[in-house]
């Protein structure tokens, strides 16, 4: 009876347990793959330690401090310490994600924060995120670990293409770090640094004119400081120039290819040039050079200086090398002269031109000149009543008698005639037109506003850097607004008495 019993009982069925895993560690091991994963790849990973000097260490904080390539974390420092002497601090950092053979001795390293200059303001977001390093690979070089640490922002780096120079200067002037450089009134590259050359002879100023620009500096390119204002009395009479307000206060340098031949190839990097002060040849600067003409002047030459221009029809032809005074044998007395040198290249002849030898190239210029002459061109000399100063001008007059050039062993002789009356009367009233029509009250009120303008940006710009940035600037910007008041001055009282330009100003 039992066993019919146990016999109905229903059983539960058991399998034998297997060597499966459960679902229940799947995520675990997923994620200690994962793990082993990045453990690995750090493991191989090329970790380079370098160090660099600054000379301080502002901002700058072990295990916070990143370091970055184009914004993008290449590592962070590891230590913060001083030198053994204690003037300067060394910040070790450790680099990983780049090769160590990018890291030679071209490679920079700067400091990254809050900076005004003349280039603009950078780094504003380090304000919130806090300093950082940031690292220009540079091309080429050799390994190192050791570096120099930059002050200041490298202006530029890998990646942005453009080309170096250098410019000669006997002073810096008002030029500035990250100044403009110009190429027919367009920013084509900026100043990046300057120093004293070693036995201090004169200022080597380094330039980066950015690519595709960089093409149209060559070996006959001309450098001119455009900085500040320039005012000229000369033998044209007055004039006024300045470039622009940011020139006016942090300067800037200007470039030309007037000289230069068609398709002349791109200077090669690191190319000497002479930064001049003005855009104009100086005497010195004789395009190849010139042939020696004389002019005798027999009412003297008051006004007439070495430099002076030698022009046809407003075209300049030369420049006066010499005025002096000679024994007249004929009337027994002294004379006065000047010899100029005309330069071949500004005459329209062609033949001249390189592949003559110089005698032919100066034959070809008296040649010239003994053409002009029987056409009644003579020399004059021209004063501006204003300034004092003369010049040598080139002109037909009709009435003249009929002359030719006379040959010398050494140079040939111009005919010339005395300036007339007429001329001093023409010159007053296009001086009195032109001066009237100048809006020089209107130019006075511009750079009064231009000056309040910026002062107010600096001084808002300081109380927010609580720094010195604005002390240069605000000096300049004050010059510039007595010189504005100045000009207004000049103007009213010279609309209450325009004979003053004659007889000059009456005390009284």
């Amino acid at each position: 009876m039992t066993e019919e019993i146990t016999k109905h009982i229903p059983r539960a069925k058991t399998t034998a347990k297997g060597n499966s895993i459960s679902p229940v560690w799947v995520i675990p091991i997923i994620a200690l793959l994962i793990g082993a994963w990045l453990v690995f790849q750090s493991s191989t990973q090329e970790n380079i330690s370098v160090e660099v000097t600054f000379k301080s260490a502002a901002g700058l904080e072990a295990g916070k401090t990143l370091v970055k390539l184009r914004n993008v974390k290449v590592g962070e420092l590891t230590e913060v310490r001083f030198t053994e002497d204690l003037s300067e601090v060394v910040v070790v950092m450790v680099l990983t994600g780049i090769s160590s053979e990018i890291i030679t001795d071209t490679t920079r390293f700067w400091v990254v924060k809050p900076r005004i200059g003349v280039e603009g303001v950078s780094g504003l977001d380090t304000l919130l995120s806090g300093a950082y390093i940031e690292i220009d690979p540079g091309e080429g070089g050799k390994p190192m670990q050791k570096f120099k640490g930059l002050e200041e922002p490298h202006l530029y780096q890998l990646g942005n293409p453009g080309t170096k120079y250098i410019l000669k200067s006997d002073k810096l002037g008002s030029l500035n770090r990250g100044a403009p450089i110009k190429y027919r009134g367009i920013n084509v590259g900026s100043i990046t640094r300057y120093k004293l050359v070693e036995n201090n002879s004169y200022v080597e100023i380094e330039i980066y004119i950015n690519s595709p620009h960089d093409k149209y500096v060559n070996k006959y390119s001309r450098f001119w400081n455009i900085s500040g204002i320039n005012l000229e009395l000369g033998a044209k009479g007055f004039e006024f120039n300045m470039e622009s307000v940011s020139s006016l206060i942090s300067g800037g340098i200007a470039f030309t290819n007037a000289l230069a031949p068609e398709d002349i190839e791109q200077a090669e990097e690191n190319k000497l040039f002479t930064l001049h002060a003005t855009e104009e040849l100086d005497i010195e600067e004789i395009v190849t050079f010139g042939a020696p003409v004389k002019f005798y002047f027999e009412n003297g030459v008051s006004g007439l200086s070495v430099g002076a221009a030698v022009e046809y029809k407003g075209i300049h032809l030369g420049t006066v090398t010499k005025v002096a005074v000679e024994e007249n044998k004929e009337k027994n007395n002294l004379i006065t002269y000047a010899i100029a040198e005309i330069e071949p290249e500004r005459l329209p002849s062609d033949g001249l031109n390189e592949r003559l030898s110089h005698e032919q190239r100066v034959k070809n210029v008296y040649h010239y000149f003994d053409h002009l002459v029987r056409q009644g061109v003579r020399g004059q000399l021209k004063s501006n009543i204003l300034t004092g100063k003369s010049l040598i001008v080139l002109d037909v007059f009709t009435g003249d008698k009929q002359a030719r050039v006379k040959y010398t062993d050494d140079y040939i002789i111009v005919p010339t005639v005395a300036e007339t009356i007429s001329g001093l009367v023409k010159q007053i009233n296009e001086l009195l037109a032109r001066l009237k029509s100048m809006p020089i009250e209107s130019i006075g009120n511009n750079l009064d506003e231009a000056t309040l303008n910026i002062n107010n940006l600096i001084k808002s710009l300081n109380a927010e850097e609580g720094g010195m940035t604005g002390v240069q600037v605000n000096e300049a910007l004050s010059e510039l607004s007595r010189a504005a008041r100045s000009i207004r001055v000049m103007s009213e009282y010279l609309e209450r008495h325009p004979e003053a330009l004659i007889k000059g100003k009456n005390n009284e």
